[in-house]
């Protein structure tokens, strides 16, 4: 399919449908892009922002899938935290990015809480899912076997709510990414969403292509990483697909 889009795009290029001082053809977008990553500048932008990226998807990871299994385990927890965790998840995260500026400064910090807010709730909201999700035939067969407490956690409830916290993963580092890019937009001067900034304000179409190209290989690239993770991670899960269709 990719390479069925290139050609397409390749052909309305050629007719004239697309402009190239809008949008140019791959034919064009090729060396161009091949110059800014043998130049070292999309490479100095691209580091940043997976730098950005990363820490934010981090300091989202840990404290809400520990927070979304308390929330999942304990009705007391989950009747006292889930409408904040609903309000929160219906406000654009990039419109506290103000209100966070205010708080924090116009620095790094401001860029990495602001990114991190947005997968925190949504990894929040999937583990807690998943653990609620969870069938009580299998807990009760669990204790049934002599699985209680820590044990049941461990071999049971965590297994079953494990493809859950995964599918939130996956769509978190997705928001986290689509956050990084907006707050750069708006309050970096490195980074890819910089970059894009600064291609827009002097009309540079190749550049604005280039990193649209770049951006869509990052998001293939981790969103399938992280499959391959969690494939690994849940070798059950594959087994039970292929039996569905066995």
């Amino acid at each position: 399919s990719p390479v069925l889009v290139l050609l397409v795009w390749e052909l309305l290029a050629a007719v004239g449908v697309l402009r190239s001082n809008y949008v140019p053809a791959p034919s064009q977008l090729g060396p161009h892009l091949i110059e800014l990553l043998a130049g070292g500048e999309l490479w100095r932008h691209l580091s940043v922002t997976l730098y950005r990226l990363g820490l934010s998807f981090i300091f989202a990871l840990i404290p809400a899938v520990l927070l979304g299994l308390s929330l999942g385990m304990s009705r007391t927890a989950r009747l006292a935290l889930e409408p904040i965790l609903t309000s929160l998840y219906a406000i654009p995260k990039i419109a506290l990015l103000p209100l966070v500026m205010l708080v924090l400064g116009v620095n790094e910090r401001t860029l990495i809480f602001t990114s991190t807010l947005t997968s925190f709730v949504q990894m929040t909201v999937s583990t807690m899912a998943g653990v609620l999700a969870v069938d009580r035939v299998v807990l009760e067969a669990g204790k049934n076997y002599g699985a209680t407490g820590w044990r049941l956690f461990r071999y049971v409830l965590f297994p079953s709510a494990l493809p859950d916290i995964f599918t939130g993963m996956r769509i978190g580092l997705g928001l986290t990414l689509v956050l990084v890019i907006a707050v750069e937009l708006t309050a970096a001067q490195e980074g890819l969403g910089a970059f894009l900034w600064t291609a827009g304000q002097t009309f540079s179409a190749r550049n604005l292509s280039s990193a649209f190209i770049v951006l869509g290989v990052v998001g293939v690239a981790l969103t399938y990483g992280l499959e391959r993770i969690g494939n690994w991670l849940m070798p059950w899960r594959e087994r039970s697909s292929a039996a569905m269709f066995l």
